[in-house]
């Protein structure tokens, strides 16, 4: 079975040295041979943990830092100037956070942790050197962009077209692809933080149409989520239902 989160969370683990990390090959620099990870680990300022519920940064202001998510849960966001929230996604182990610090004097979004995490910090100007001295965490990098972009697009083809029901489906699809990659997951069970705010802020749903799709799911024998656990109950149905390819399968 899935792992109390509670027992999860207390204590994230904390990264280690670059060459050794379980976690770079769903990284930014995943590709870059062991032998030039020396100069990431030069571009590495510190380790840091951040509780739950904490932004990591804030949109429109600057940052001087950029992290790669090394253990627990978090996610980006806009707010609205009423206090709406758009969640962009959903951040897992691996995920670089703040890469818009590179090029831009302000964040276009924000990020806040889900669960207690464990950064791994790099100093901008130190990681800017190591792109223009290394073209190798370049070209990475413009790969780990372009599999960003191109989920970005399922969601907004999601968001424009899709029901709530698929909409709700796809998300839970490609975050158990993601976590069943990470080699995170019991079966068709895994750990899921996420509450149902926050999919309806990912989703543009409302709170209360979300837990009524999700018991009409749980009805049709697809999907069950109780409190930090998911449970597909029928896979092949549920991408059936949302019309989910084996490429979006693959996970990233």
């Amino acid at each position: 079975m899935v792992k109390s989160a509670a027992r999860l969370r207390l204590s994230p683990v904390q990264p280690g040295l670059c060459a050794k990390c379980p976690v770079r090959k769903f990284a930014a620099y995943s590709g870059v041979p062991a032998s030039a990870l020396k100069f990431l680990q030069s571009a590495r300022s510190s380790d840091r943990i951040v509780p739950p519920r904490r932004n990591i940064f804030w949109e429109e202001k600057g940052a001087d830092e950029l992290f790669t998510l090394y253990d627990g849960w978090a996610f980006t966001f806009k707010l609205l100037a009423d206090g709406r929230r758009q969640i962009l996604e959903f951040l897992l182990p691996g995920s670089l956070i703040g890469m818009h610090a590179l090029w831009f004097k302000a964040m276009p979004h924000s990020a806040q942790t889900l669960t207690s995490v464990s950064l791994c910090v790099f100093d901008k100007e130190k990681f800017r050197d190591l792109l223009r001295r290394k073209p190798e965490y370049e070209r990475e990098l413009l790969k780990y962009m372009t599999s960003s972009l191109a989920v970005r697009d399922r969601r907004l083809s999601d968001l424009g077209r899709r029901p709530a029901k698929e909409r709700i489906a796809r998300l839970i699809l490609e975050i158990f692809g993601r976590l069943t990659a990470r080699d995170m997951v019991d079966g068709h069970s895994f750990t899921f933080y996420p509450r149902q705010q926050h999919l309806a802020d990912a989703l543009g749903l409302t709170k209360v149409h979300v837990s009524r799709t999700l018991q009409v799911l749980r009805q049709e024998g697809l999907l069950e989520l109780e409190r930090d656990t998911a449970t597909i109950l029928d896979l092949k149905g549920l991408r059936e239902l949302a019309d989910y390819t084996e490429t979006e399968a693959s996970g990233w």
